[in-house]
């Protein structure tokens, strides 16, 4: 009996701010085979509306620190992302967490007089495996403009960026109306194998249709609503998981 648990580091200490005059040469090796395989990925509300698509998506609960998160489920044991082959993704959206690749935003404050705001900045961790100046994508152009991949990555930087904020409104109102409820999967693979989910929730569709009017509203107008029937609509993708997990195993 297999737990459902794979825990990737997302941090990046060592990030230094990226520019095209001490970077130039830098490129970023994105093979499968030098990218990290987790079974899940943290993701963040605004890419929602893409992400259910293609993976399952359920709701997490930190058991030690109570904090509530989003996860895509890519895999169904460790260290198992069955929507990567060996040319890469397989789907048409992939999760900024995993797009951004060793880049990061960091931020500073904007100069201007009594103006506290800041502005972000794209950094790299040079220490990352996946950073060299051989094998890979390019990060800039010949003469110094932005090549397509990192223009790919800013895009998964900006989803995180505004993802952030718009994660405490998602979860705040779940959570104030009591929407979430375990779930409650037991998959069975053709090799007998059996799959269990713990810690993991998703949305009460039997709460959110009975939500009053005012309610209702309130979800609507920080645009939750259509959010969680996503949310709810991606449990579908995990027959797909299962499929690609029998086809997998079937090679073996």
């Amino acid at each position: 009996m297999t737990q459902l648990y794979n825990k990737a580091k997302y941090a990046m200490s060592n990030a230094i701010v990226l520019n095209n005059v001490d970077h130039k040469d830098i490129k970023v090796d994105t093979r499968p085979e030098s990218n990290l395989n987790v079974n899940r990925s943290l993701i963040y509300a605004t890419e929602i509306g893409e992400l259910h698509k293609e993976f399952p998506l359920v709701f997490h609960k930190n058991s030690e620190t109570g904090l509530t998160q989003l996860h895509a489920i890519l895999g169904l044991e460790r260290d198992e992302n069955l929507f990567m082959g060996e040319n890469g993704w397989t789907t048409r959206f992939v999760p900024a967490l995993l797009a951004r690749g060793p880049f990061s935003l960091g931020y500073k404050k904007a100069i201007k007089e009594n103006n506290g705001q800041q502005d972000p900045v794209i950094c790299i961790d040079m220490e990352d495996t996946r950073v060299n100046t051989e094998q890979g994508e390019n990060v800039f152009l010949q003469f110094g403009g932005e090549a397509p991949y990192l223009n790919y990555v800013k895009k998964a930087l900006q989803t995180i960026d505004s993802g952030m904020q718009f994660d405490k409104t998602l979860y705040t109102l779940v959570e104030s109306m009591d929407l979430l409820e375990p779930v409650s999967i037991n998959i069975k693979l053709s090799n007998v194998e059996e799959v269990n989910f713990t810690d993991y929730y998703t949305v009460n569709q039997d709460k959110l249709a009975k939500l009053d009017g005012a309610n209702l509203a309130e979800l609507n107008q920080y645009g939750v609503l259509s959010l969680l029937y996503f949310v709810l609509s991606s449990m579908g993708n995990f027959q797909t998981l299962i499929e690609l997990k029998n086809a997998k195993s079937a090679m073996y």
